[in-house]
């Protein structure tokens, strides 16, 4: 602590030196009172020095040493200046610096302000950008971050990123903050009452408030765990004069600040106070000195320097700062002489320099009095400091066009007014008519390029013409739309919302949260009409699940459905099967039997199926299909996704071979493309599903429901030619056909007779009748003929055709059409009158073996006998939506009208809504094509089907539920590993309401996709895929085995594994791999079933986070069927979910966790949990230790403690 001495003294001005108005540093110097400086900061990467001033300007200054002199004599220590510039517009005073590896921020009461070190902005900020800006005091790193900065004020306490200035995240926190800084785990704050506060960023909590003087804090330092401050204190005096009137009055009592003789300090792990630190002379600044251990400097506004140990208050050494300016500056009068004071006392980072300056502009630089000091920089590492550029001799001229010549060296004329360009930064241009130009369809375009000449305007398909558009801007955007899409509030964004609104309502108001919820809430997603006409209403619109950082489970799935029935997400390969599901899903004789054989065991798990057949889930498409109607049957009104049946059908190679594996949610298909996939589909899942009935059970149920007859006649037009053979076949789907132009146009024989002798023209909107409907298609495309020529060898040379007719002899109960035409074709539909029809009948269907061909008709009267024809309904269609041209990739989707109780709803994904029947059956809109269409007979339109009830489902006689007591491991048997599970019995069966505890631990297959925006900002696009890895459920019930696990199943996976994720699930690589592994493995179905079993059976699920485990396993579980300790310890106030590690330290006494997961000790804990969440609300003392709980957390910051 001996040895400190100024090494160099010098005068600074306030405007930088450059300026033209710049006066004489000796003239400056002498003339200002008070002090030019307002901030001294020592820069913590390069070796430099910065102040800032009263005007808003900055210095920075390096040092040269006596290695860089030119005398090699020289031991000196010099400053050299490096840059100067006004830190922005304002000239407001520079509070406070913080230096930074990419620049330097200056703070100023309303503006901050990030600087290069050459002076170059880099941002700026102010309180016309944000509120919080203003009344500004002081700004720090946050914590253990070098690119967060914390800014406090009298108002606010705010962070944000230099990286993302514009992101400004406010703590709860009241302000009256005069000065910051930071510890690893701590904010520091020092108050304008004289109070010192722990602050947690992370918790975002006040830990505890020290007392440090009764008046304001001058100056606070922390290091290590030590906080020293020097303040002042309100004394209380009294005086018997009055300045201002006079003598005699009467005496009053008045109270002043007065410097505090004492250095107060605070050990923040003990939280208490220490002995504070003597200093008479009257503390105004302290700061610890880095390079000292236990060491800090106190300074005196008369200059006095205190070097003291602040464990050993005897071991200190005094010095006095020379704070009089020379005497050529001193003022000749001895009354206009001022004492000179002491501020800004600074400490360099590598503790070898102190820094202040006097209330006379000049800057004092101390340090160790010995040439090793001398030699060193402020910083102990410093990098190289950037050179100026040198500046190129001008080139003389000319120059040709092609010379590489820069074209700096070109001047530019010289402006004595102010340009037209020089636009002030608060103005705004708004142009009434300015707006995006509408793009030329593409349609229009092609059609062009075929029709020479003038194109009519189509009125039906772009609407009427020189209709006013009113101007809107294009920052004009509602909260709930993005990219020209109706999207809603995040979750936690409208509670937010609804909490600030709540806070601003009037307490004599009664309001509740779900009134505020409601009366924001937009309804224009349900609209199905728009104006004009040729706009696609908001309820087709291509739908997009957005995800924050709290994941999908933020999202609100319920502002796209309020109804009962469940939606399909989107955001999964191969979802554009979602509208076929759901229309085959509302069908009951369909959904009962794909439902029904789920009560069946179908397990295969042999070395085959897993790795031959590319098979690892061991399931079929007929076993996912029942679990996922079993899961939207469940869900009611809540999403599903088709994850599981979406794996097994991107396996399957028909499906492949097929090409109807999509993974970019159909953005590579057009319209066309789009209608030949779902199509394709339709055959493909038909045909699947019937194999796999005849490999499952032996039986093919969905021949005599969906399957058609058909006749196929092969007969020659020449005696001569013996060709004359019939045979017959079955499908399960009517491809729709459009009728020769004869049966479509408007009674054209008869207005020009010579047309039977010419070549038909093909049906065209203006032509065709306009009362045609699906029956005219129907009697077209169940008698299809056809002629080619004969290819059979015959003794007569002359040619010949072959006739071939297709006829249908049946149709099914289940009547399944594919309409895929093309855009004219499509045209024609458009321009019926109403050509779906809800309804028509089938005569000679009942005799199939009849020549008799099948007649259709729209309506029946009192003359048809009802034992001859056969009543069809509609009972949905599958429609697909153009957005933009046909030709367009990425602008169609799906969409599904079903009608289910009477009543018609529309299926969008997971939108869902009622709709009006007159909407369903109107086709006269070009961007609405029908694809395929389901009718069911009258047979089986009155049928009833009894789901699943969850306290008869044991009982069922048919169901078989042997693999919740036995083991059916994949491939071979591992011998020497060990159970730590104990498999159920018949005398422990799960009952009804049985209780079980569940924890799943998964692997990652694929990571998220994230789209960064140029400003850094990242936007989580699709979410990571996890795979369900091992499942682990214990008994609840009291008894012998209480808290004995009998499931533990690993889950075999053959696909790569993006990352195993070990530490949270426990999980090794090659733990799944079915060669390598040392466990038993069992494919995904078998878990899957034994789960689906217990949901059934009525069991009660108890686990911690069950959300995220039901949504990764992909079931559906009804609320009443879960406990989650999750949600039963969580305090909506905190806006904190517990962890199960902390919860079973804090409330059951229990480290658990300490190395990978496991499973079954985690089921086990929750299981514990629950049972000690029921005895605390069963004494009524939950609600109180649920805030303790909380309280505690908050003092571990919620971790638990090594």
């Amino acid at each position: 602590m001996e040895g400190w001495s100024e090494v160099v003294r010098i005068p600074l001005t306030d405007t930088p030196p450059d300026d033209p108005n710049n006066p004489s540093p000796s003239t400056s110097a002498s003339n200002s009172s008070p002090s030019q400086i307002s901030s001294i900061t020592f820069d913590h990467v390069y070796n430099l020095l910065w102040y800032g001033s009263f005007q808003g300007f900055t210095r920075s200054f390096t040092t040269l040493s006596a290695s860089n002199s030119i005398n090699p004599y020289q031991q000196s220590f010099q400053l050299i200046p490096y840059t100067s510039f006004r830190t922005s517009l304002y000239k407001n005073k520079v509070l406070k610096n913080l230096t930074h590896r990419d620049g330097i921020l200056f703070l100023s009461t309303n503006c901050i302000n990030f600087n290069d070190r050459r002076g170059l902005t880099r941002f700026s900020m102010s309180n016309h950008d944000n509120d919080l800006i203003n009344s500004l005091t002081s700004l720090t790193t946050n914590c253990n971050s070098i690119n967060e900065v914390v800014i406090g004020g009298e108002k606010s306490l705010f962070k944000f990123d230099i990286n993302k200035p514009n992101n400004i995240t406010t703590f709860n926190h009241d302000g009256n903050i005069t000065s910051i800084n930071h510890l690893s785990k701590f904010l520091i704050l020092g108050k304008s009452n004289g109070t010192i506060e722990l602050f947690d960023p992370i918790g975002n909590v006040s830990i505890k408030e020290f007392q440090a003087h009764t008046g304001v804090i001058f100056d606070f330092d922390v290091h290590d765990n030590l906080i020293a401050t020097c303040g002042a204190s309100i004394r209380a005096r009294r005086y018997y004069h009055n300045h201002h009137g006079h003598h005699g009055q009467n005496s009053g009592v008045n109270s002043e600040l007065t410097l505090d003789p004492l250095v107060n300090l605070f050990d923040i792990r003990t939280k208490k106070s220490l002995a504070p630190i003597p200093f008479p002379a009257g503390a105004s600044a302290v700061k610890f000195v880095p390079k000292l251990s236990n060491t800090a400097v106190i300074a005196s506004n008369s200059g006095q320097l205190q070097f003291v140990d602040v464990f050993d208050h005897t071991h200190s050494t005094i010095y006095q700062a020379d704070l009089l300016p020379s005497s050529q500056l001193q003022p000749a009068s001895h009354h206009q002489f001022k004492s000179p004071l002491l501020q800004n006392l600074e400490v360099s980072d590598n503790g070898d320099y102190l820094a202040f300056n006097d209330s006379y502009s000049y800057l004092h630089i101390w340090s160790l009095n010995n040439s090793l000091s001398m030699n060193k920089a402020f910083v102990s590492y410093p990098q190289p400091l950037e050179q100026p550029d040198i500046i190129m001799p001008p080139m003389d001229g000319p120059f040709g066009i092609d010379d590489n010549v820069p074209l700096s060296i070109i001047g530019m004329p010289y402006y004595k007014e102010q340009l037209l360009s020089a636009f002030p930064y608060e103005l705004t241009f708004t142009k009434e008519l300015a707006r995006i130009p509408n793009k030329i369809d593409h349609d229009l375009l092609m059609e062009s390029e075929k029709t020479k000449g003038f194109i009519p305007y189509d009125k039906v398909k772009y609407g009427p013409r020189n209709i006013y558009k009113k101007y809107q801007s294009l920052k004009d955007s509602s909260n709930n739309s993005h990219d020209g899409k109706i999207v809603p509030k995040f979750i936690s964004e409208r509670a937010s919302t609804n909490s600030k609104t709540l806070r601003k309502t009037d307490s004599s108001t009664s309001i509740d949260s779900e009134a505020v919820s409601n009366s924001s809430e937009d309804d224009s997603i349900f609209q199905y009409k728009s104006s004009p006409a040729n706009k696609i209403p908001n309820c087709y619109s291509i739908l997009q699940i957005k995800y924050s950082k709290f994941g999908v489970r933020d999202f609100d799935f319920s502002f796209y459905n309020k109804t009962e029935h469940c939606g399909l997400e989107n955001h999964i390969n191969n979802s554009y099967v979602n509208s076929l599901l759901q229309l085959y899903r509302f069908q009951p004789e369909f959904h009962y039997l794909i439902l029904n054989n789920l009560l069946q065991e179908w397990l295969p798990n042999d070395f085959n199926t897993i790795l031959n057949d590319n098979n690892p889930q061991g399931s079929s498409i007929l076993n996912e299909l029942g679990y996922l109607f079993d899961m939207m049957e469940k869900a009611k009104g809540n999403n599903v996704n088709i994850s599981n049946l979406s794996q097994v059908l991107s396996i399957n190679k028909d499906a492949n071979l097929r090409g109807l594996i999509n993974v970019n949610e159909c953005e590579n298909l057009d319209s066309k493309g789009l209608r030949n996939i779902l199509v394709d589909f339709n055959n493909f899942l038909i045909n699947q599903l019937n194999q796999d009935f005849l490999n499952q059970t032996g039986k093919n149920p969905l021949a005599d429901l969906m399957g058609i007859t058909f006749e196929i006649q092969v007969k020659s037009t020449s005696k001569a030619c013996q060709v004359n053979e019939k045979s017959r076949g079955s499908m399960f789907a009517l491809d729709l056909v459009t009728p020769p132009s004869n049966a479509l146009n408007k009674l054209s024989i008869l207005i020009n007779p010579n047309w039977s002798n010419q070549q038909p023209q093909p049906a065209n909107p203006n032509t065709a009748r306009k009362n045609v409907t699906l029956v005219t298609y129907l009697e077209y495309s169940v008698n299809q003929f056809k002629t080619i020529p004969c290819q059979q060898p015959h003794p007569h040379q002359f040619p010949h055709n072959l006739e071939i007719r297709k006829s249908i002899l049946s149709f099914p109960s289940l009547l399944s059409i594919n309409v895929n035409l093309s855009s004219e074709e499509y045209k024609l539909i458009n321009s019926f009158k109403q050509w779906l029809i809800p309804e028509f009948y089938v005569f000679n269907n009942n005799n199939p073996n009849l020549d008799t061909p099948l007649a259709f008709k729209q309506s029946v009267t009192q003359f048809d006998n009802a034992k001859d024809y056969l009543k069809y309904d509609l009972v949905g269609y599958v429609c697909e939506i153009n957005h933009q041209s046909e030709v367009a990739t990425g602008f169609h989707n799906l969409v599904t009208f079903i009608k289910t109780n009477g009543k018609w709803y529309l299926f969008n994904d997971f939108l869902v809504m009622p709709i009006p029947e007159s909407e369903v059956f109107d086709l006269s809109s070009n961007w609405k094509k029908p694809i395929m269409l389901l009718y069911n007979s009258s047979e089986i339109a009155s049928n009833k089907f009894e789901y699943f009830h969850t306290e008869t489902f044991s009982k069922i006689p048919s169901l078989n539920s042997t693999i919740l007591y036995r083991d059916h491991f994949a491939g071979t048997i591992r011998e020497g590993y060990k159970k730590e599970y104990e498999l159920l019995t018949q005398s422990d069966a799960p009952q009804f309401g049985s209780l079980v505890a569940i924890d799943a631990e998964f692997v990652n297959l694929r990571p998220d996709e994230v789209e960064i925006r140029y400003n850094g900002d990242k936007k989580l696009i699709k979410p990571k895929f996890l795979s369900l890895a091992r499942l682990s459920v214990i008994r609840g019930e009291d008894g012998p085995l209480f808290g004995k696990a009998f499931i533990d199943d690993y889950i075999v996976h053959t696909s790569e594994i993006y990352d195993y994720l070990t530490n949270f699930s426990g999980i090794e690589p090659g733990d799944l791999d079915p060669i390598k592994s040392e466990k038993n493995l069992v494919t995904l179905q078998t878990t899957y079933r034994k789960l689906w079993l217990l949901l059934n059976m009525g069991v009660v699920f108890v686990g911690h986070g069950l959300y995220n485990d039901f949504r990764g396993i992909n079931i559906q579980v009804p609320r009443e069927q879960i406990r989650d300790t999750n949600e039963f310890f969580y305090k909506s106030s905190y806006k904190r979910q517990l962890s199960l590690k902390f919860l079973a330290y804090v409330c059951l006494k229990e480290k658990v966790q300490t190395g990978n997961h496991d499973s079954i000790e985690d089921a086990y804990t929750a299981l514990l949990l629950y049972r000690k969440y029921l005895d605390l609300v069963a004494r009524g003392e939950f609600e109180d230790a649920l805030h303790n709980i909380y309280i505690e957390g908050t003092s571990l910051r919620f971790k638990v403690p090594e």
